[in-house]
């Protein structure tokens, strides 16, 4: 008795093996570049939020010195370096915020985002 092989399938595992890994390592690609886009709005957010607790020992001036530090730390654009502090009394608190603009490499397109960290701590 003699069998036949068919040689038509062979390899093609392999190809599709190859393909989900382009696949992975362009979402891995894309993915790391947005992922750092919103830790750095996140940490940016978490030094708003520690100034703004201790703004009763600080002036406006000393709070937006010590953040535009860290804007210029993170590598954020230049507008985002515009804080606006506002202190209420009725109620007691504190407002921080600032707004900027990242642009993101996406494939086939490029996108801009825009981010508006704002943190309030009542005091």
């Amino acid at each position: 008795m003699v069998t036949l092989r068919r040689r038509g399938n062979r390899g093609a595992s392999t190809i599709g093996c190859l393909f989900t890994l382009l696949i992975l390592v362009a979402i891995l690609y894309y993915g790391v570049d947005i992922g750092r886009i919103y830790w750095n709005y996140y940490r940016l957010q978490d030094e708003m939020e520690t100034s703004a607790r201790f703004a009763s020992s600080e002036s406006d001036d000393q709070i937006a010195k010590h953040l535009i530090g860290v804007s210029q730390d993170l590598g954020l654009p230049e507008e985002s370096r515009r804080f606006s502090i506002i202190r209420t009394q009725h109620p007691n608190a504190v407002t921080i915020k600032t707004t900027y603009r990242v642009e993101v490499e996406l494939p086939f397109s490029r996108r801009t985002l825009t981010m508006r960290p704002q943190v309030t701590v009542r005091q």
